[in-house]
């Protein structure tokens, strides 16, 4: 008992010592750059993910050009995607599929950032995991993650923008910790990355110019099934316990002012736990945590059954002075697995 209470003392104070998370650029789409225009206390802006492809090679996804083309005719002061841009999962070949993807937002006259997924950051491999699937792992190589720093910016980072502040950050981080096996690999977190989130949100929840903070990554802390940021297997690992430090760090009442957590991966929507869409800060729940990945990526479950909010969407977000409230955005209706055609 006193070795644990010992080594998360350690661990702890080894946090504190970070820098809190540095400024993350714009995508490069030809947007004018975002003015923090610090006085703005109301404000809309759009959340989605997961627009990649079915297969490599395949056109652009038709949910991800129309969500395009209702943004273009009615833009909100910038949008957030939640990665799974491209097909991916490949150490060549991705800066084309980049280009393809940047290219659609060139007559959408905002900004757009990105949390990258699963599909810019590791490789696939041929490896069975439960029978069924094949086991995707990091690329150590680094090419992927070069090519998506050239294509794309930073993987991880914060903005401002009005009284809110927009962290967005990376779920499958270069592994700075052994990986138990194969099977067991469902995403990354790095040290690096988890103690500048932990002092952003402590610099934060002291700066009073700040109202919300907004959480931004691909792989969710809460979704159905094996979605959710999570070891599959070993669960006593340091690779386990790493990942569940950085959902414990978010999945709390520790900050007032974060009231929604955003991911994707899972394409679909699903509400954590039945969580409010309407919230008001400084809050004593913890946050509502949403996926959001219903951008053009083939819908989850449809061969399997008809789960709930299995259908092509985005999010729009509004900010009202303490009020933040989220509104869901059907593209093609809202029955499951719906086609997009």
């Amino acid at each position: 008992m006193l070795r644990s209470v010992v080594a998360a003392l350690v661990a702890a104070s080894a946090l504190s010592s970070f820098a809190q998370l540095s400024p993350i650029a714009q995508l490069p789409t030809g947007a004018a750059p975002l003015a923090s225009n610090p006085s703005a206390t109301k404000f809309t802006f759009v959340v989605a993910g997961d627009n990649r492809q079915a297969r490599r090679g395949d056109p652009l996804t038709q949910p991800l050009l129309d969500i395009a083309s209702r943004l273009k005719a009615s833009p909100p002061s910038f949008i957030v995607w939640n990665g799974d841009t491209i097909f991916g999962k490949s150490a060549v070949g991705t800066a084309a599929e980049y280009t393809q993807f940047l290219g659609v937002w060139n007559s959408v006259p905002v900004p757009i950032f990105n949390a990258p997924g699963n599909h810019e950051l590791v490789v696939q491999t041929n490896i069975p995991c439960d029978g069924k699937f094949s086991a995707e792992l990091p690329d150590y190589s680094g090419a992927m993650l070069t090519t998506y720093q050239q294509s794309m910016g930073a993987p991880y980072g914060m903005f401002r923008y009005g009284n809110a502040a927009f962290l967005l950050l990376n779920t499958d981080d270069v592994p700075d910790l052994p990986i138990p096996t194969a099977c067991d690999y469902n995403g990354f977190v790095s040290q690096a990355q988890l103690g500048a989130l932990t002092a952003s949100l402590t610099q934060l929840a002291a700066d009073t110019t700040v109202a919300h903070i907004f959480v931004f990554m691909h792989r969710p802390i809460h979704d159905k099934g094996k979605s959710k940021l999570e070891a599959l297997t070993e669960t006593t690992s340091d690779y386990a316990a790493r990942l569940q430090a950085f959902r414990k760090l978010l999945d709390g009442t520790a900050n007032s002012k974060v009231t929604f957590v955003f991911a994707s991966h899972d394409h679909l929507l699903y509400v954590y736990d039945n969580g409010s869409l309407q919230r008001t800060a400084p809050t004593t729940t913890i946050p509502t945590f949403i996926v959001t990945g219903g951008a053009g990526a083939p819908l989850s479950g449809c061969k399997s059954g008809t789960p709930a909010g299995s259908y092509f969407h985005y999010t729009t977000v509004t900010v009202d002075g303490a009020n933040v409230s989220v509104a869901v955005e059907p593209l093609y209706g809202t029955t499951p697995c719906k086609s997009s055609s």
